[in-house]
Order: C-alpha cells, then structure tokens, then sequence
C-alpha cells in the first residue's frame, strides 16, 4: 500500500492504493475524494464526470505532465506508471469549452518567516 498526494488550489488528497491498482482506479478514487468538496470550497471546480480533470505529475523540469487515463491506459498499473510512495500529483482542470487549464496550486513554505536556519 502506497500514498499519494493529490494536489489541487490549496487542498491536498491523500490516496491510499496498492501498486497492483489500475490507474484508472486511482482517478475514480481522486474524483470521489473531489465530491466532497462541491460546494465547500470556492476554488476547486464543481465537476461531474472522470473527463472533466487530468492527473498530472511533474519532471525534473518543473514541467506537469499528464498520466494517461484513457483507452488501454485505464488499466495500466500503478507500478507501471513508476508511481511512488509519497509522490506528489497535481491534477488539471477542463474549462467550459473542454480546454485543459494550467494546474492551479498553492505550496506553502517548508519554513515560516522569521524562523531560524538553526
């Protein structure tokens, strides 16, 4: 069993999977976990079905890029994909015109200000 974190706007996801699971799999976990937010929180979008976000992850380049999901994708594994223990994903939103946009997050600060390096 593995953690991922699932980050969109200020909210993180946390999703608990096997690496035998179907990344397919894992989007319906991350879109049931998105429920629970319609409604309570202003930034994340409403959304009504799988299509309306991508899971994404990002590169040694700072560059998101998007995890398949669609067709045979569906099916492929976790471990396949090369996810990690702890592995920090992003998800990208579709507009109203099915555009993707640009992955919207807040990280905060690994310090607070004023604190010392000590």
């Amino acid at each position: 069993m593995i953690q991922l974190f699932v980050k969109t706007h200020k909210t993180t996801i946390v999703i608990a999977t096997l690496v035998s699971n179907t990344i397919g799999n894992v989007k319906q976990d991350v879109f049931s976990a998105l429920q629970q937010f319609e409604g309570h929180d202003e930034n994340i979008p409403a959304i009504t079905g799988l299509g309306e976000f991508e899971i994404c992850r990002t590169r040694e380049t700072g560059k998101f890029v998007i995890i398949s999901t669609s067709g045979d994708a569906a099916h492929t594994t976790v471990k396949d994909v090369g996810l990690k223990a702890w592995e920090r994903l992003f998800l990208r939103f579709r507009d109203a015109n099915g555009n993707l946009e640009e992955v919207k997050v807040d990280i905060p600060p690994m310090t607070t200000e004023g604190e010392d390096d000590a």
